[in-house]
């Protein structure tokens, strides 16, 4: 449920507006935590607090002797999110996308405060694992909250337009660290704390708004709340008519025929073992594959470890 009726309050352009603002929040927030470790593991005081390297003198660049631990703490993140998509997917049919993205929120922000204290790698890594898990919640849930939320002959544009936010984090992780390096000739520790600490403010900017917001109709309609359904579609709609009626009755017809599943039900279309829905598990190895072969084209090598690759070209 949402903390408050103040949505109530708002037009459906200033409603729709806000909503698109706390979603590109949520990419940003995903956005940045892709690429700010390229400009952390670049830092001199970063590759000592977690050794896995040494500094020789500010005439000479970073020496990894450790790649494998510097590629474990920056890869251990995806392993969280992995977990965390999966949980809050699967909680998102259940306490709503609203409270979904909510707690994924407070994984990502302790998480983010966590690295930013880091003392060690063991810390760093543990910190990690929790930021992960609250991004992969956020990457799960606010996608589905947008299609769920948006205007049909809108919502392609709309998808497009929110995930514009992830690559404008890279881009600020990028810029941060640029200008950072320039603090004690990028010696010193506020280059890579901040870079780490600066997460925490979108998180908080999310924390702040996203309980204002309604729920999905399509949620409540799951629930068996169909008057909340039909006064949130009417609202974000913008009034009544045959063709948010029609759209009514089509999202309550499906929520009436589905119910909510558990994670290992994805597993089993991907598998061929669900009887419900055998055509399903065709689309769902499509899917798969296109995050994957677009990572295997190195995006994600290339977003986690260019500047480290620019170090040592100097």
């Amino acid at each position: 449920m949402t903390c408050t009726n103040l949505w109530k309050r708002l037009s459906p352009t200033r409603l729709a507006l806000s909503i698109q603002v706390f979603s590109l929040l949520a990419i940003f927030f995903e956005g940045y935590d892709q690429g700010v470790m390229g400009g952390v593991s670049a830092s001199p005081s970063y590759i000592h607090t977690v050794s896995i390297g040494f500094f020789s003198g500010p005439s000479n660049s970073p020496t990894i002797t450790n790649p494998s631990k510097q590629g474990g703490i920056i890869s251990i993140y995806y392993l969280g999110a992995i977990f965390g998509a999966f949980l809050f997917g699967h909680l998102a049919d259940h306490i709503g996308r609203i409270n979904s993205t909510f707690s994924a929120t407070i994984l990502a922000l302790v998480g983010g405060a966590l690295q930013a204290a880091a003392q060690n790698a063991g810390w760093i890594m543990g910190a990690r694992v929790i930021t992960g898990m609250g991004t992969g919640g956020l990457m799960a849930v606010v996608p589905v909250y947008i299609a769920e939320i948006s205007p049909a002959n809108h919502r392609g544009g709309f998808l497009g337009y929110v995930f514009i936010a992830n690559y404008l984090g890279i881009s600020l992780a990028y810029w941060l660290n640029f200008g950072l390096a320039y603090i004690e000739a990028g010696n010193s520790e506020v280059r890579w704390r901040f870079l780490l600490a600066f997460q925490c403010l979108p998180a908080l900017l999310l924390l702040a708004g996203v309980r204002l917001l309604p729920d999905s109709p399509r949620y409540h309609a799951s629930m068996g709340e169909y008057e909340q359904a039909r006064e949130i579609l009417e609202h974000i709609r913008g009034g009544k008519g045959a063709e948010i009626e029609h759209e009514f009755r089509e999202i309550c017809s499906v929520a009436r025929e589905t119910k909510p599943r558990s994670p290992i039900w994805f597993v089993r279309v991907l598998l061929g073992k669900s009887m419900e829905a055998p055509h399903l598990g065709r689309r769902a190895w499509l899917c798969l594959w296109l995050q994957i072969m677009a990572s295997w084209t190195g995006i994600t090598a290339v977003t986690a470890y260019s500047p480290v690759v620019g170090v040592s070209f100097l």
